[in-house]
């Protein structure tokens, strides 16, 4: 049995997915019904799930805005709504499907199953495989766009957060950056630990290319030039203390 949740800020609506699903999906168990983003934020954090069903526009705010705060990147997300023009900005966030209102039962089927695909461990392999040959290699694995890009973490200067997105500058290219499909929180999580720190939500940094801190202004200089000079990267006030200890300790 596989938990999930529906965000739907309609309770009719919602009632009637919840009800669609346990008729022609009884592999899935609806734990929850959120009807509005702040209750999503509230509770979505609280809760054990794989699968989310989702409106886009919720009243409070759109599903967008609210996944990117929670940094939903291990849950399966299927959106639903009634306008076509977010499909783009959906699969670009890795959604399992966009399903149109009214949702049909034949539909709804084939999302699930598309999910149930990922979450057995099938798409899992796949990444192990692929993670062991990068190790092998030394160089890690991101998602251009529609291109699979190895990087050697050594030549990565910066990552820094752009809505779903993250922009990561190169050595090699320390003038231009790539434009990840990625969230930040993806990004990280397969940096290596021991040089790269994030020190702001917005930024990664790989300490090798730290040329000064401003300790005063919270500030970290980075060997990365522009028209202006040094790249300047704002340091998180909570993440300052052990940012300076993991310089000491480094």
């Amino acid at each position: 049995m596989i938990n999930a949740v529906v965000i739907e800020d309609d309770p009719l609506l919602g009632k009637h997915l919840t009800m669609l699903i346990a008729e022609h999906c009884p592999e899935i168990k609806v734990i929850a019904l959120i009807d509005s983003g702040k209750m999503g934020l509230d509770l979505l954090p609280l809760l054990t799930y794989d699968l989310v069903f989702s409106d886009i526009q919720l009243g409070d705010m759109d599903a967008f805005s609210l996944f990117e705060q929670l940094d939903l990147i291990h849950q399966h997300i299927i959106f639903t709504t009634a306008h076509d023009e977010f499909a783009i900005h959906a699969f670009k966030l890795d959604a399992i499907d966009y399903l149109l209102k009214p949702i049909l039962p034949e539909d709804l089927k084939r999302a699930v199953n598309r999910a149930l695909e990922h979450i057995s461990g099938k798409d899992q392999l796949h990444a192990l495989a692929g993670s062991y040959t990068v190790q092998k290699s030394g160089k890690i694995l991101i998602k251009s766009n529609d291109e699979l890009h190895f990087i050697s973490p050594e030549g990565i200067i910066f990552c820094e957060a752009d809505g779903a997105y993250t922009k990561v500058y190169l050595e090699d290219n320390a003038s231009e950056y790539k434009v990840v499909t990625m969230h930040l929180k993806k990004i990280e999580l397969v940096l290596p630990k021991d040089h790269f720190f994030r020190i702001h939500d917005a930024h990664i940094v790989n300490t090798n290319f730290i040329d000064h801190i401003k300790y005063q202004k919270r500030i970290c200089v980075v060997n990365h030039n522009t028209s202006k000079g040094k790249t300047h990267l704002k340091i998180s006030e909570r993440k300052y203390l052990a940012f300076i200890d993991f310089l000491k300790n480094g």
